[in-house]
């Protein structure tokens, strides 16, 4: 009797430990697969299946700028349009491309559709000031009574979403 409850441990023993080792084996796999797929808080994909646009979510800090707070007035940096739009101006920074459109559906009905288009620059955007740095900023135009309400009422950081 006692031969066999010997040979019994080794086995459940070894049992223990594959089972272990499988274990080990698959939880690092998925914590690797997660690690990869997992990217910073300022940019997550999506993908807009309705159409061809991909769409790329990103956390901001959202600001408010209007007429008459610098020299520039109602002009801004975009070449094309040259003259800022109430409620469809964004200044944002240099990786934006002049033209990109974007989407921050929590200003939609209160900020025209929520659609805006990059159409000007600013220093305190490029440097991320607003965001001490963490994330980046779009500065949106408004009216300068809006600008007074928005800043006080609406969340300082919202999700946007990047049309590429």
């Amino acid at each position: 009797m006692p031969s066999k409850t010997l040979a019994k441990k080794p086995i459940s023993s070894s049992i223990t430990v594959f089972i272990f080792m499988l274990l080990s084996a698959v939880m690092t796999q998925a914590t690797q697969a997660n690690s990869a797929t997992r990217q910073s808080p300022e940019q997550q994909d999506l993908s807009d299946t309705d159409s061809k646009t991909k769409l790329v979510k990103i956390r901001a800090r959202i600001t408010y700028y209007s007429i008459g707070q610098d020299k520039w007035g109602a002009l801004n940096a975009c070449p094309k349009t040259k003259k800022s739009k109430i409620g469809v101006t964004v200044a944002a920074h240099p990786k934006f491309k002049f033209g990109t459109k974007l989407s921050i559906p929590k200003l939609k009905g209160i900020v025209g559709d929520g659609i805006f288009l990059v159409q000007d620059r600013g220093g305190a955007v490029t440097r991320k000031i607003a965001s001490r740095g963490k994330y980046y900023v779009f500065d949106v135009f408004v009216t300068p009574s809006q600008r007074r309400k928005y800043a006080n009422q609406l969340p300082e950081y919202m999700d946007v979403y990047v049309h590429q």
